[in-house]
């Protein structure tokens, strides 16, 4: 999902979709593609809308001279599920969905495996927070939602996910702002939602904070 415009980031995404913003002095997206390379896989597909041509370029000349798939795909709506809902004919039967602003240390691989065993339909990942609704079932390795106070551990969703692309079918509500609205909503009330747990927080560039955290920590892109 490459099409935001990162607005918490104020004047440096003024001109430039927030995907390219400069990290040890290149583009993010370049920095996540280089672990998801490393991580095995060959064929991707990014969904663009802000300031779309700049960070098309960036995206045509790194995989210039590649042996890769790659798409890029325009979309005018807004939020993620509607994106993903729009141009579902255009994913595969089972997909690996990430933002492009951020990037985490996990082994995407052995997440993947675990993803197969379980025949699961969507596995997200999820980090332990204070702030967190979402509590686990470890037996089953299922996620449930909390809206009221417990003693258990909660968790965040981290933006990584394992997708079959059939959960798409049959959708009831369509106006929906993000993936997760649809995950943690609709779909958790009829379905299970398997999960695998990160430790650490991502890398990203939500907000100037964030970017300055990144710039010390991120290692991948050389």
């Amino acid at each position: 999902m490459a099409g935001g415009r990162g607005r918490r980031l104020g004047f440096i995404t003024k001109s430039i979709p927030k995907p390219i913003v400069k990290i040890k002095n290149k583009p993010f997206l370049i920095h996540q593609l280089k672990w998801l390379l490393k991580s095995g896989f060959t064929n991707f597909k990014f969904l663009v809308a802000y300031k779309r041509q700049k960070i098309t370029k960036v995206i045509d000349k790194f995989f210039e001279g590649k042996n890769l798939k790659y798409k890029i795909i325009v979309d005018k709506s807004k939020g993620t599920f509607s994106a993903i809902l729009t141009n579902k004919k255009k994913l595969d039967n089972e997909f690996f969905y990430t933002n492009a602003d951020e990037i985490s240390d996990f082994n995407i691989y052995k997440n993947y495996i675990r993803f197969k065993k379980l025949k699961s339909n969507i596995m997200c990942a999820v980090l332990e927070s204070r702030e967190g609704k979402l509590i686990l079932n470890k037996k089953k390795k299922q996620i449930k939602r909390t809206l009221i106070k417990s003693n258990k551990k909660k968790y965040i969703d981290c933006g990584y996910k394992f997708v079959k692309k059939k959960i798409l079918k049959n959708i009831k509500r369509k106006k929906l702002d993000k993936f997760e609205n649809f995950i943690y909503d609709d779909y958790l009330n009829n379905n299970k939602v398997n999960y695998f747990e990160i430790k650490k927080l991502p890398l990203r560039i939500d907000t100037p904070k964030d970017i300055q955290r990144t710039k010390k920590k991120i290692k991948y892109a050389k």
